[in-house]
């Protein structure tokens, strides 16, 4: 049986108690992703907007080393 994470997403404040713009890098964003292995279960991830920015940086830079190293194997003179 799989035991799932449950997170709770409350709407970011400012330190004066006034909500945060939702492009401020403390806000909250939710975001929901397909479960791999079902048609129609989905994942719910809340992280802040800077959290989220630090992911796709990393994502983009795995990628690029991938790519890098994929195309130094496939040079014939290298």
């Amino acid at each position: 049986m799989a035991s799932g994470l449950i997170m709770i997403a409350l709407p970011a404040l400012a330190q004066d108690g006034s909500k945060l713009d939702r492009n401020d890098p403390n806000a909250v964003r939710c975001k929901r992703f397909q479960v791999t292995g079902s048609l129609v279960k989905k994942e719910r991830v809340c992280k802040t907007n800077a959290e989220w920015r630090t992911l796709t940086e990393q994502q983009n830079r795995d990628a690029d080393d991938l790519i890098t190293r994929s195309r130094a194997g496939m040079n014939p003179n290298g």
